[in-house]
């Protein structure tokens, strides 16, 4: 039986979107289980640099991954924001690190610090998730952000001014909230770390995965 969960409102997340810039482009020229390969890799790294800092991974689609970072009563707006936009940091140098098919391709991702609500919905294929104008916006930093860089809005900008650096950008067109003043991360486009090229190697999951649907292709009389 399903039972009902209630959602629960956090009055200040930071919700971070990151995206691969070339990935469409790149994947059209790229075996499915290259593919795969690939995205499982980068984004195993991605869950545990997120599990390091205890910001909570909500989901990925295609090449987006999602994750935020709850204050808590006995955690301040200042504590989670900082703990993602270093997790979004650590981000940018595992994209650099991990190739497909031979290039590198940089993030681009955006944070903005609200109100969320958080739960479970549907009846199959149940999965937690979070919903909010936070997300729609932080959504947005990331889709007219910069490859290379975190972009935010000025609610987290104000949150971290006085500990991390920024870059004001501007105003940047916002669809459904018009123009917002934004800043960006000023990251390091290279570490000792992105000499250390981490050629992707598939889970246990992935490789028995790609094994049942190869067998399943070769079987007679399947389409």
């Amino acid at each position: 039986a399903i039972r009902h969960v209630a959602p629960k409102l956090c009055p200040s997340a930071a919700v971070l979107f990151a995206d691969l810039v070339g990935f469409t482009s790149l994947a059209a020229q790229t075996e499915p289980w290259t593919l795969v390969h690939y995205l499982d890799r980068l984004f195993g790294q991605m869950d545990a640099a997120c599990q390091a800092q205890r910001v909570e991974k909500i989901k990925t689609i295609g090449d987006c991954y999602m994750c935020v970072g709850w204050a808590e009563d006995s955690e301040d707006p200042i504590t989670s924001a900082s703990t993602v936009l270093t997790v979004a940091s650590k981000m940018h140098s595992i994209a650099r690190q991990v190739p497909l098919n031979g290039s590198r391709l940089f993030l681009r991702a955006g944070m903005h610090t609200g109100t969320v609500v958080s739960g479970i919905i549907g009846k199959t294929k149940l999965a937690f998730d979070v919903w909010g104008d936070a997300v729609n916006v932080a959504s947005r930093m990331e889709s007219t952000g910069i490859p290379g860089a975190t972009q935010v809005t000025a609610d987290t900008y104000e949150l971290l001014k006085d500990k991390e650096v920024f870059v004001e950008r501007g105003l940047v067109e916002v669809k459904g909230r018009g123009k917002l003043q934004t800043y960006t991360t000023v990251e390091s486009l290279h570490t000792p770390e992105d000499d250390q090229i981490v050629e992707p190697e598939a889970s246990n999951a992935v490789q028995m995965f790609y094994n049942l649907l190869t067998a399943t292709e070769d079987r007679p009389g399947v389409q």
